[in-house]
C-alpha cells in the first residue's frame, strides 16, 4: 500500500536562499509549525531526530536518515520501522522559478502498515500545506535572502 502527500510553493526568494533555510537544522524552531526541531545536521547519510507535531497536537519524535543530499537541488528523509513493514521518505527539492523559487515536498508512505500507520497519524496534507507557507513566509520576510 502507497499513501502520498504532496505541497509546493512558489517562493519570491533565491532558490539558494530557500535551500540555506531548508538546511539550517537548528533554524527550524524559529519557522516551521510542522517539523518543530531537527537534531543532527543535514548531509549525505547522517542521521537525524525531526519533532513532527501530529495535527494540533502531539510532538513525535521521529528517526530518520538523509538518502539524498544535492545541494541546493534536493534531500530526502527515510525512517520507518523494520523489515520494510512501514516506510517513510519525505523528498524536498528547490528548483528555479521565474519568480524566485519553487519549492515542492513530497511524502511517500509505503508497506504493508502503511495504512495503519496513516490512520493513527492523521491527514498529513494540512502539516504539510503549513510547512510550504512557513518556508515561503520565512525566506521572503525581509533581510531573510
Amino acid at each position: 500500500m502507497k499513501h502520498e502527500f504532496e505541497t509546493t510553493a512558489v517562493i519570491s526568494a533565491a532558490p539558494a536562499a530557500v535551500w540555506s533555510i531548508l538546511t539550517d537544522a537548528a533554524g527550524y524552531a524559529s519557522w516551521n509549525p510542522e517539523v518543530v526541531a531537527i537534531e543532527g545536521e543535514f548531509a549525505a547519510d547522517s542521521r537525524i531526530t525531526a519533532h513532527v507535531r501530529l495535527g494540533k497536537g502531539a510532538v513525535r519524535r521521529v528517526s530518520l536518515r538523509v538518502t539524498d543530499f544535492d545541494p541546493p537541488v534536493s534531500m530526502e528523509w527515510t525512517g520507518g520501522l523494520p523489515l520494510g513493514l512501514f516506510v517513510g521518505r519525505r523528498q524536498l527539492t528547490v528548483a528555479p522559478h521565474a519568480k524566485g523559487a519553487e519549492f515542492r515536498m513530497l511524502v511517500t508512505m509505503t508497506g504493508p502498515l502503511a495504512s495503519l500507520m496513516v490512520r493513527s497519524t492523521g491527514d498529513r496534507q494540512p502539516e504539510l500545506d503549513q510547512f510550504s507557507t512557513a518556508l515561503k513566509v520565512r525566506a521572503e520576510r525581509p533581510g531573510s535572502r
